[in-house]
């Protein structure tokens, strides 16, 4: 019997994509390519990184599967191996062992995804369909349309405990979100990027570590580096400058800048970390007619930012996290209708 479509194609432009599944386990390249198959992809198999690395020497793919553990190589080292001959192949580990450092190791060698074994398909396709679209619209967006300017910004800071929390909340947006994102992350130098890399794995968003002189651009997250303080100025171009003071990169710096550089279209979310900073970052935020949310004390590792804040009187709203992505994406729309 037929395998039923998971999910609507109605794209084209997906049903010709080439995916390259490696796996050792010939159940799991079966059962792979005969899903992918059904949905509409060109699909070719690997058994061992050396297949693979030959494959890809001389044929084109769109997206490869990776098994974390291949026979002869690891699949993050296949991953280095790729790098250079396969730039806009979007590479997706799949891993029965989801531990901490193998998703930090997958992120830090560039992977584009990280799906845990057992493959729940739906999941899979989706993610599929997401970095191919995700990747297909930033390479057009690059070539051929003019950069948009972004009309809303949302600034979010946060310290211990922030990574996790600015996990859920990335991997609950969705790529066509109308505002650009900018993030303070307490955190030292040399962090940020694997932070970014990491969270660009489990978002559908652009999320990258902010360069100076960057401009912002919609869908887009800017993570300040560790030991920068990150400003956002009119016309959204970001500026960086080193700190030596603690706590860095300021969430306060980078809330008052992007709340003058934006006044009622900016939105502050301050997550779980030790301290005060970001409670006047909020303040101006509010000042300007832009709209505030704070983690509650429940889902916050540590309650010092949001409690500051909040008796500053600078917040809207009190959330838990697992509230705050939809909470996002409805003042999104409040801003965007009273404008």
């Amino acid at each position: 019997m037929a395998l039923r479509p998971l999910l609507l194609r109605g794209i084209t432009n997906l049903e010709k994509k080439r995916v390259l599944v490696i796996d050792d386990d010939k159940v799991i390249l079966f059962t792979l390519s005969r899903v992918l198959a059904n949905e509409g992809y060109d699909v070719d198999t690997a058994e061992t990184g050396k297949e693979a690395i030959e494959k890809t020497n001389t044929a084109r793919y769109d997206l490869a599967l990776i098994d974390f553990r291949l026979p002869d190589i690891e699949g993050t080292s296949l991953l280095t191996s790729m790098r250079e001959t396969t730039p806009r192949m979007v590479k997706i580990i799949l891993t029965g062992y989801p531990t901490a450092e193998n998703i930090t190791d997958a992120a830090t060698k560039n992977a584009d995804g990280f799906i845990v074994k057992p493959v729940k398909m739906f999941e899979l396709l989706k993610t599929i369909k997401d970095k191919l679209t995700s990747r297909d619209t930033s390479t057009t967006q690059r070539h051929e349309e003019p950069l948009k300017l972004v009309e809303r910004v949302v600034a979010i800071g946060a310290s211990a405990g922030g990574p996790r929390a600015l996990e859920e909340i990335l991997a609950r947006l969705p790529a066509d979100v109308s505002a650009a994102f900018v993030i303070s992350q307490h955190m030292p130098n040399g962090f940020t990027k694997a932070l970014a890399q990491r969270l660009g794995m489990i978002s559908n968003l652009r999320v990258k570590e902010a360069e100076d002189g960057e401009m912002l651009r919609q869908g887009d997250v800017l993570i300040a580096p560790g030991g920068h303080n990150m400003e956002v100025t009119p016309g959204g171009r970001i500026r960086l400058e080193r700190s030596n003071q603690a706590p860095s990169p300021s969430i306060d710096t980078m809330m008052k800048s992007t709340a003058d550089s934006y006044g009622a279209n900016t939105m502050g979310i301050l997550l779980t970390g030790m301290l005060k900073d970001g409670a006047v970052g909020m303040r101006a935020i509010k000042e300007q007619g832009g709209i505030t949310i704070v983690q509650n004390e429940a889902s916050s590792v540590v309650y010092g930012m949001p409690k500051a804040a909040l008796e500053a009187g600078a917040a809207d709203f009190i959330s838990d996290l697992s509230v705050i992505p939809s909470l996002i994406m409805n003042a999104l729309d409040e801003i965007k209708h009273r404008n």
